[in-house]
C-alpha cells in the first residue's frame, strides 16, 4: 500500500447500553447407573433426553430426571440452561425393593394398570383373559417392565409375585410408587411398598466441579437431607465481587406430621420444600401426586427459570395473560400456576386444609388440585425462611417471589455498576466534561436511574420489581445521600439503600353490610 498521510483511525465504540440481570440455569444432582459421565462429573449445556440417557445412563434416577426438565421447557424455544451432576452408587448401597402379589384365576376379562413410580411414564396395562393364573398376570407385568427402556425398576415374577427391585441403590428407591387400578373377577393382588434402600453415595465433594459457576435452580434429592444442599447455598447468597446465588428446589414423599417435622427444622432463604403427602392404601403406596419426588422438584425449577427467562414461552403456564417470560415474573405470584405434566391427586389422599396451613406455615411449598380437580396447580411459593438470626419472626425470604425479586434486582444494579463504572476516576470535586469520572453526586444520579429502570417509573416494563411512584424514589434516593461515604485513599464509594419491593396479591376482604332502604 502506497504512503497515505494523515494516519486516521476510525473505531466503533459498543453504545452504552443498560445491562440486564444474569441468565438463568438449572443444576440437576442425582444418581447415575452408567454412560459417558464420570461420577461427580459436571455436564454443561444439556439439551435433550438422549443426552440424559448417555451421559447418566436411561433407567437412572438423574436421567429421570433430566428427560422430565427437557418435557417441562418444551413449551419455549427460549429456555434457561440445564447442566448436571450424577453420583455413582455407593459401594456399600442396598438398593430397594417392594412388589405385587398376584393370587386366583381370573372368571372374567378384564384389565389390570399397573402404574410404577409414575402416572405418566409408569404406565403398564394387562389385558387378563379367562382363565389367566396370578402367574400368567405376574410374567405378562415383568415382561412389560423389562421393555420399558426407562423404568427405574427391574422386575421379577415367582408365582404370580412381581418383585421389583430399584436400579439405583439407596434412599431415593424408596420413593418409588406402586400403583394399580382395575378390578378382574378372580384375581386379587397385594402391593407392598418400596423399601429397604439403604447407603447413599458419598457428597463430601459432591458441589467442588461447580465452583464459581452460578446455578440459579438446582434440583435435589430430598431424600440425601439437605444440609450439603444449603451449606452450598446459603454460602454463595451474599458474597464479595460476584453473583453465584441460587435456590435449591426439593420434594419429599412423607406423612403430615413427619413434613411439618422436618420443615420446621428448616430456616433457609435459599430452600423451597415440597412436601408431598405419603399415601398407603392397598392399591396404592406412595406419594399422592404419583410421581418421582425429583420429577416434581424438576418440575417447580423449569416452570421457575421460565417464568424468569426473558423471552421464554409462558403461556400455558400462566393466567393472566402474560405468555412471555422476563424478569418482571420476579412479581407475579407464583400461585395457580398449573402444573399440567403431575398427575391430579385423588380424593382423600391429599393433606387437609388444615394441614396444609400450617405446611405453609412451617416453610412447605404445596402443590395441589385445583377446585374443578382438573389439574395440580401451586399454592403460594415460599421458602423454609421464617426467622431472622435472633430468632425473631422475618418475612424477608419467606417467599420465593421475594427472593426473586431481592436477587434480580440485586443482579441488575452489580452488572450495571461494574459496566458503568469500568475504569472511572474517583473524585470529591466537579467532574470534568469528556472525562470517565464519578463523585457523590453522579453516583447517586446513577443509582436513580437504576431505580427508574427497575420500579418502571421511567416507562420501562421489564422489571417492575419496586414501587414505582415519587415518594417511593425519594426515600430510594434519600437512603442514598444519608449514608454515601467517598474514601479517596481507597478509591471506595459505601453505601445504603433501600429495596421498596412490589408483593403479590394474596388476601382479598370484601365485608357486605345489609341494608333494607
Amino acid at each position: 500500500m502506497g504512503a497515505s498521510f494523515p494516519n486516521v483511525t476510525s473505531n466503533i465504540n459498543s453504545a452504552l447500553t443498560a445491562q440486564d440481570a444474569g441468565e438463568r440455569s438449572i443444576l440437576l444432582v442425582g444418581c447415575m447407573i452408567s454412560g459417558t459421565a464420570s461420577s461427580g462429573q459436571l455436564i454443561e449445556n444439556i439439551v435433550s433426553k438422549a443426552e440424559f440417557n448417555t451421559y447418566f445412563g436411561a433407567k437412572s434416577q438423574v436421567a429421570k430426571a433430566g428427560r422430565a426438565l427437557i418435557d417441562a421447557l418444551s413449551i419455549s424455544k427460549i429456555k434457561p440452561k440445564i447442566s448436571a451432576i450424577g453420583l455413582t452408587d455407593n459401594g456399600s448401597g442396598v438398593a430397594a425393593t417392594g412388589s405385587i402379589a398376584f393370587s386366583g384365576t381370573s372368571t372374567a376379562a378384564g384389565t389390570l394398570t399397573v402404574y410404577i413410580d409414575s402416572i405418566r411414564n409408569g404406565k403398564y396395562e394387562l389385558s387378563v383373559a379367562v382363565g389367566d393364573t396370578a402367574d400368567d398376570i405376574g410374567t405378562a407385568l415383568e415382561t412389560l417392565i423389562t421393555a420399558n427402556t426407562y423404568s427405574p425398576v427391574s422386575a421379577a415374577n415367582s408365582s404370580g409375585t412381581v418383585t421389583f427391585t430399584a436400579n439405583n441403590d439407596g434412599t431415593q428407591g424408596n420413593t418409588i410408587g406402586i400403583k394399580i387400578d382395575g378390578t378382574v373377577a378372580g384375581i386379587s393382588a397385594t402391593l407392598t411398598a418400596m423399601s429397604s434402600g439403604a447407603t447413599d453415595p458419598s457428597l463430601t465433594s459432591l458441589f467442588d466441579p461447580v465452583a464459581d459457576k452460578r446455578y440459579t435452580s438446582i434440583v435435589y434429592p430430598a431424600e440425601w437431607g439437605t444440609s450439603t444442599l444449603t451449606t452450598f447455598t446459603e454460602a454463595r447468597f451474599n458474597v464479595d465481587n460476584k453473583i453465584i446465588d441460587g435456590v435449591g428446589i426439593v420434594s419429599k414423599n412423607a406423612t403430615y406430621a413427619n413434613s411439618n417435622t422436618a420443615l420446621d427444622a428448616l430456616n433457609q432463604k435459599t430452600l423451597a420444600y415440597i412436601p408431598n403427602a405419603l399415601v398407603s392404601g392397598s392399591k396404592h403406596k406412595g406419594g399422592a401426586i404419583f410421581e418421582s419426588p425429583i420429577v416434581i422438584a424438576a418440575y417447580a425449577a423449569a416452570y421457575r427459570e421460565l417464568r424468569l427467562t426473558v423471552g421464554a414461552n409462558v403461556s400455558t403456564i400462566t393466567t393472566n395473560g402474560q405468555s412471555i417470560g422476563g424478569n418482571f415474573f420476579g412479581g407475579i405470584p407464583y400461585h395457580n400456576t398449573p402444573f399440567s405434566l403431575l398427575p391430579t391427586i385423588e380424593t382423600g389422599n391429599d393433606f387437609s386444609d388444615e394441614e396444609c396451613v400450617e405446611l405453609e406455615s412451617s416453610g412447605g411449598w404445596l402443590l395441589r388440585n385445583n377446585p374443578a380437580n382438573t389439574v395440580v396447580i401451586s399454592n403460594e411459593a415460599v421458602t423454609t425462611y421464617k426467622t431472622d438470626t435472633l430468632g425473631q419472626p422475618d418475612v424477608t425470604f419467606k417467599y420465593l417471589n421475594y427472593v426473586d425479586t431481592l436477587t434480580i434486582a440485586r443482579d441488575y444494579v452489580f452488572n450495571n455498576l461494574k459496566s458503568d463504572f469500568s475504569q472511572h476516576i474517583l473524585t470529591t470535586g466537579q467532574l470534568i466534561a469528556g472525562r470517565p469520572m464519578v463523585n457523590r453526586e453522579g453516583f447517586v444520579a446513577r443509582m436513580m436511574g437504576y431505580y427508574a429502570n427497575l420500579s418502571g417509573i421511567n416507562g420501562n416494563n421489564n422489571y417492575v420489581l419496586l414501587r414505582a411512584g415519587t415518594e417511593e424514589a425519594k426515600a430510594f434516593k434519600q437512603a442514598i445521600e444519608d449514608s454515601i461515604v467517598v474514601t479517596l485513599s481507597t478509591g471506595t464509594i459505601t453505601t445504603e439503600s433501600i429495596a421498596n419491593i412490589v408483593t403479590q396479591v394474596r388476601n382479598i376482604i370484601v365485608n357486605f353490610t345489609p341494608t333494607f332502604e
